[in-house]
């Protein structure tokens, strides 16, 4: 009985899947009583039961409907008894169950088929082992049973039900057979079009070679038929979760009632059912994310703002993120979500205020922190146009404020943590919003842990004002990052008053900040007096820290001397020298690339058994770049990555990119950030920099201003006035003014101070359109020119400068081989008086030397002023232009001074050659070029090669400019051979020869710039340019006019022996240079051949 039962089951479970008019035809059909071995434990609806005890189908009609069944076996009650499932095949009881939330309709079937295999007893170990080859067609179809509610629902719903499972939802429904099955067992109504969708698809099976476009449009049309009916199917679940009494409904009542909903795109069906589960204390946790997923991908805004408000006052708001579920949509697309309803939240805005406005609001504000704290959001494009709309909805809403600011704190992303300050600020100044104690000691941290000095003292003020005394926490946070600053009256002010309050400082960190903040303004006397008066007023004995500062501040004004005085006291103290004290000398020596002392130095660490930190090897890596030997640094860079150091290795990776960017290298400046990337070594605010510096050298400042704006933003990196000023000097490069004058206001509105170098950025700017105004007048050039843009900017240049401005770490560009402390001051006022001089303006040179005198006194008081290089430089053009040659010479000779401290090697005596730093050789080019000229006008070119002789021997170099200008001396002032000895062991050994004489140059090559730029880039290079050349050409045909009939000892013949290749150059000299060749073309009507 047992197998002719389970023999009927099978039959039965395969024909419930033939759908046809005609009634089921079995061998032997079960009585009723067969389903009901004590239906009490029976996971099945009790209406099932009935269903099977109805009349045949065909006598039912449409008005019996699954209501009425359902509330005759409610009021039928359940039989009591044990339940025999060993009776029932694998899976057949979830068939069963499936099927059970169909309507009586589905049962018409069409008649039985006989199946090609024999029947195997299903409820053995042989059916087990072979069902799948035996019964595929009632396996197939019970797994597609399995999914059956899921797969039901039209495309707009799945992607919200399937996140119960967790998995991805698939758009096109109609892609694999499974999809059409699973309708064709749902479907209530409209039996010929669902039959009509079936035969559709079997064509789509049967024409393998159908055109794309008839195959789309099939599938089109599947899809609506089935959405149809699943709607459908939908409306009479809602019907019959209505006629269910409120008592009587379940969890999965709701569940399901709530999911129908969605799919007809009800919400607020959906939201009703929700809140009425929430009433009854229903689990409803996973539907209200999934609701509010969904109220999100159709950007309900109103509908959005109700369930979060409810959500809010209910007890499960501390349980679960009801933003959670978004997790699986792109952040680009959340992103433009936010943009959109931040946007319609706005526009609902009027001066009449309500609680659905301010809901609303509550919304969109938390709804776009959600979206900008997603992975990867800050990187997106439209990343910045969400945190305007932010920022604008919270004007509206200022009391959402604390919270948007803590959100934002705890992303601990720089871009999102910006965003917060500006919102803090823009509440501060708009309202009379007073923020939590707790917050404003979070941003105190975190403003100073950013270095953003300016927010950190308003809030710190802030909290003064309306909290009393701050804490001695957030005093030494605040004094701390003063001291870095270079505030020196902002942080004595501080300092004094934690004193006044708290009694003296018991962090040893606080009494180094006393020396560094005078360390950073290179002001060494304060250093020292304030480390003498530690163990006398505070009883301080100075630790290594200290120490180190004191060192620091002497090798931060070049002053190696100095520096290695205090070592040496250091080493004959209690106290031992760290890391931290090697690190330091390094980076002293490492300025004028003393190789040998670098080595020295960490051989002695190693002895001392010290760690070896990133930073020495820092050091030695910036050494061998300012000897002009990359790719030794290279070689130690990647060496690095395989020792034991301590410390970020990103700082030596930005040297060598930079050193790569100064040489207009691009192929290798990408190649070796790639490398860095492999390496895992993160990118800062420098490494970009590099990368800017390559691309504005090269002619390309947009694409650095790309970088600027976009990349460093999206990457969470704070641009300083370094980055402004690398993109103002590539603008400055190509002659874009007007864009170097708006890169300088975009500094200045997002709160970024500039510093010396973006000052004298500017003043070149205005010179140059000073010029230009000056060519459009057609006033001539006999009259001077009048800066008069320049002298306005140098004026506002000189009120706003301060010695802070060369505390912070950055680097400083366009200062040259100086010292800081000199350099804050000259370099505002040495190119303007260059100028006027070369110009002829020189009546207006002593006034700018005098104010120049003026602003050194101001800012440092009680120090000597001594003259710069390139000040005296300046001056020696002034001077030459009156002929005042005397003065000339003494700028010479104090030019030779300045260098001395700054080039000499350490230990080495100025009596003995070789005393100057190979980083060091070329400081004096600018001053020499300009003594030789003084000296050749005065006919004293004999003093010239004596000069030259004696640089050289100390040490020093020539760059090309020099070396050309030396042999053009020698050419016009009487001394022809030593003329051409000088440009045969010197420029010729680059000469590349004369260009084509009918102007057929050779091809660009595009991934070398030209010679011009890379002697500027390379000064060691050398080779004859145009003038020298024709000096040259000059003084040869003067001798051989001379000694025309010297006989066999004509000085023109040794002349070719000592000098072949000059000589040569100068025979083939074409009659018709192009202006390509030399900047200038020019006929040359002798011959020399």
């Amino acid at each position: 009985m047992l197998e002719r039962a389970t023999g009927c089951l099978k039959d039965g479970g395969r024909r419930l899947l033939r759908l046809n008019s005609r009634s089921i035809r079995t061998r032997r059909s079960l009585h009723s009583a067969f389903w009901c071995h004590g239906a009490g434990d029976i996971d099945l609806p009790s209406w099932w039961i009935s269903l099977l005890q109805q009349p045949p189908p065909e006598k039912i009609t449409h008005s019996q409907s699954i209501v009425d069944t359902a509330k005759n076996c409610l009021s039928a009650g359940l039989l009591d008894g044990g339940f025999l499932d060993f009776l029932y095949p694998a899976k057949t009881l979830s068939l069963i169950h499936k099927l059970a939330i169909r309507d009586v309709k589905q049962v018409s079937h069409r008649s039985y088929r006989p199946s090609k295999q024999a029947a195997i007893r299903l409820y053995t170990s042989e059916a087990v082992e072979d069902r799948v080859a035996t019964d595929s067609d009632l396996d197939h179809a019970t797994s597609l049973l399995s999914t059956i509610r899921e797969n039901h629902l039209p495309r707009a719903a799945q992607e919200a039900l399937t996140l119960e499972k967790g998995q991805t939802t698939t758009k096109d429904t109609l892609k694999s057979g499974q999809s059409l099955a699973n309708t064709r067992t749902d479907c209530k109504e409209s039996i010929a079009e669902y039959d009509q969708a079936w035969q559709r698809y079997s064509e789509l099976e049967a024409e393998a070679d159908m055109p794309e476009e008839t195959l789309i449009a099939m599938l089109k049309h599947i899809e609506q038929l089935c959405l149809k009916l699943r709607a459908e199917t939908s409306r009479q679940t809602l019907d019959t979760f209505a006629m269910v009494p409120v008592e009587a409904r379940s969890a999965d009542h709701y569940v399901w009632a709530f999911r129908a909903s969605l799919i007809l795109r009800d919400v607020d069906s959906a939201m009703r059912i929700l809140f009425e589960a929430q009433e009854r204390s229903m689990e409803s946790i996973r539907s209200t994310k999934i609701l509010m997923r969904y109220i999100v991908q159709h950007e309900n805004i109103e509908a959005g703002a109700k369930l979060l408000t409810t959500w809010e006052k209910s007890e499960f708001c501390a349980d679960f993120n009801i933003f959670e579920d978004l997790n699986v949509i792109k952040p680009d697309i959340l992103v433009k979500k936010g943009i959109r309803i931040g946007q319609e939240a706005l526009d609902k805005f009027s001066s009449k205020s309500s609680d659905i406005d301010t809901s609303i609001r509550n919304f969109a504000i938390k709804f776009i922190l959600e979206s900008l704290e997603k992975p990867g959001s800050t990187e997106l494009r439209r990343h910045p146009a969400s945190l305007k709309v932010l920022l604008r909805l919270i004007r509206l809403s200022p009391e959402l404020s604390t919270f948007t600011i803590n959100r934002l704190l705890s992303s601990n992303t720089l871009v999102l943590d910006l965003q917060a300050v500006m919102i803090y600020e823009d509440v501060r100044d708009r309202t009379d919003i007073v923020q939590p104690k707790m917050l404003m000691q979070h941003l105190i941290s975190h403003l100073s842990s950013v270095h953003d000095d300016r927010h950190l003292r308003m809030v710190f003020e802030d909290y003064r004002k309306h909290y009393g005394l701050p804490s001695p926490e957030l005093f030494a946070l605040t004094i701390r990052e003063m001291s870095r600053q270079g505030d020196a009256t902002a942080f004595h002010s501080l300092f004094q008053e934690y004193r006044d309050n708290f009694g003296n400082p018991t962090d040893p960190s606080m009494y180094q900040q006393l020396l560094h903040v005078h360390s950073r303004r290179l002001e060494v006397k304060e250093v020292i007096e304030n480390f003498n008066s530690l163990q006398k007023v505070f009883g301080f004995v100075p630790n290594v820290d200290c120490w180190n500062t004191v060192i620091a501040a002497h090798a931060r004004l070049s002053d190696t001397d100095g520096a290695l005085k205090w070592y040496k006291k250091l080493l004959e103290s209690e106290v031992k020298p760290d890391a931290n004290t090697i690190s330091t000398l390094i980076s002293m020596y490492a300025s004028g690339g003393d190789v040998d002392a670098i080595e020295n130095l960490i051989q002695d660490c190693t002895q001392r058994g010290l760690q070896l930190s990133t930073s020495m090897i820092d050091g030695l890596v910036l050494a061998y770049i300012r000897n002009g030997d990359l790719e030794e640094a290279e070689k130690i860079v990647s060496g690095a990555l395989k020792m034991d150091l301590t410390g970020s290795r990103t700082h030596m990776w930005n040297y060598i990119l930079n050193g790569a960017a100064l040489q207009r290298d691009l192929s290798k400046l990408n190649y070796l950030h790639q490398c860095m990337e492999e390496a895992d070594i993160p990118s800062d605010a420098m490494t970009y920099g590099s990368l800017m510096q390559g691309l504005c050298v090269h002619g390309l400042p947009q694409s650095a201003e790309r970088i600027l704006y976009n990349v460093m933003r999206r990457k969470g990196i704070r641009a300083t006035a370094f980055h402004y000023a690398v993109v103002m000097g590539g603008f400055l490069n190509v002659g874009s003014y007007q864009k170097m004058f708006d890169t300088y206001q975009k500094m200045l509105k997002n709160d970024i101070t500039p510093n010396f170098s973006a000052q004298k950025l500017l003043l070149k700017a205005a010179t140059y359109l000073d010029v230009e105004d000056h060519k459009a007048q057609s006033l001539g050039s006999a009259e001077a020119i009048h800066y008069r843009r320049a002298e306005e900017l140098l004026a506002q240049a000189i009120v706003s400068v301060d010695a802070s401005d060369i505390a912070l770490p950055e680097p400083i560009k366009g200062i040259g081989v100086q010292r800081l402390d000199e350099a804050l001051t000259s370099s505002l006022f040495e190119y303007l008086i260059y100028l006027n001089a070369q110009n002829g303006a020189v009546d207006k040179v002593p006034a700018l030397y005098a104010q120049y005198l003026e602003t050194s006194k101001r800012l440092r008081p009680n120090a000597p002023i001594d003259l710069p290089i390139k000040m005296l430089t300046s001056l020696m053009v002034s001077h030459l232009k009156l002929k005042q040659h005397e003065e000339v010479e003494k700028c010479w000779y104090l030019a030779l001074q300045s260098a001395e401290p700054l080039a000499r090697r350490v230990g080495a005596s100025l009596a003995e050659p070789g005393w100057v730093l190979p980083g060091r050789r070329l400081i004096l080019n600018l001053p020499l070029m300009h003594y030789m000229k003084s000296l050749l006008y005065q006919d004293r070119t004999d003093d010239i090669p004596d000069v030259v002789a004696e640089l050289r021997t100390a040490g020093y170099a020539l760059s090309n400019k020099a070396w050309n200008l030396y042999v053009q001396a020698l050419a016009m002032g009487g001394q022809p051979r030593l003329a051409f000895q000088a440009a045969e062991k010197e420029l010729m050994d680059s000469w590349e020869g004369w260009p084509q004489a009918r102007g057929v140059d050779k091809p660009p090559n595009r991934g070398r710039m030209p010679s011009r730029l890379r002697s500027h880039l390379k000064p060691t290079r050398t080779f004859p340019n145009y003038r020298t050349l024709v000096q040259l050409t000059q003084a040869y045909m003067d001798m051989r006019n001379r000694y025309a009939f010297a006989g066999p000892r004509n000085p023109l013949q040794k002349l070719h022996v000592e000098a072949p290749r000059a000589v040569q150059a100068v025979v083939d000299m074409p009659q018709w240079i192009q202006k390509s060749a030399f900047k200038g073309g020019t006929l040359w009507d002798r011959s020399v051949k």
